[in-house]
């Protein structure tokens, strides 16, 4: 009877405290205890952390692929320019994303000042390709773990709607390297759709609705 008064005082552990006395295992150790609150407290921190990373990378990425599309415009690559312009407006819906998690989860977002270097469209594609790259092979997924562990499901949502798009990307982006390489521009599309929920991005053919997470094609914003 003792140990059931204990229990009752210990309504959050309930269940462990229930389990552990049904299957007569070894007494409760309190550091154990602490050791699995002290680790669930780390991933929703490191959590948040990486969800305003995610933040600022997508407002840079915002913020370049704009500066790019007038570059590839100057170089008279206007199916490129119309390609960066896409891509942006989708990196946009991603931060906006991840701004509205970081709400969620009572956290400001930081105050962002884009960096990057403006060189040739050539050279600006081949940095992009690497760049897209680590995020849907490295970053996104390494992030999408600590989410799940951290219980976040506003969190994995985000981060996969942007890991997703982000390997659609680097496609688009290797498509109008080779198109350099080659000297031709004929492969490009002159008009992209924008998934205003996920920031999936589209080519000249739409699907009904979107792949990622099924808003209607009405909704989609074009851009050419």
């Amino acid at each position: 009877m003792k140990l059931i008064a204990q229990i009752s005082s210990f309504s959050t552990l309930l269940f462990c405290f229930a389990t552990i006395a049904c299957n007569n295992t070894e007494p409760i150790k309190t550091v154990k205890i602490e050791t699995i609150k002290e680790a669930d407290l780390d991933y929703k921190s490191k959590n948040i952390d990486n969800m305003q990373s995610a933040y600022k990378g997508e407002v840079t990425a915002t913020a370049k692929y704009k500066a790019f599309a007038d570059k590839a415009d100057l170089e008279k690559y206007h199916l490129i320019a119309v390609l960066y312009k896409a891509i942006s407006f989708s990196e946009n819906i991603h931060a906006t994303n991840h701004k509205t998690v970081l709400s969620e989860l009572g956290k400001s977002v930081p105050v962002i000042t884009p960096e990057y270097t403006v060189k040739t469209t050539k050279e600006n594609l081949s940095n992009d390709i690497n760049g897209e790259t680590y995020e849907y092979t490295t970053m996104y997924p390494e992030f999408l773990q600590v989410a799940e562990k951290a219980g976040s499901q506003a969190s994995v949502a985000s981060l996969s709607y942007a890991f997703k798009t982000e390997k659609k990307h680097k496609v688009f982006f290797e498509k109008a390297l080779g198109d350099i390489n080659s000297n031709t521009l004929l492969t490009l599309p002159a008009v992209y759709y924008i998934c205003p929920t996920c920031g999936n991005t589209y080519e000249n053919v739409l699907p009904g609705h979107c792949d990622f997470c099924n808003t209607l094609n009405k909704k989609f914003i074009k851009i050419d």
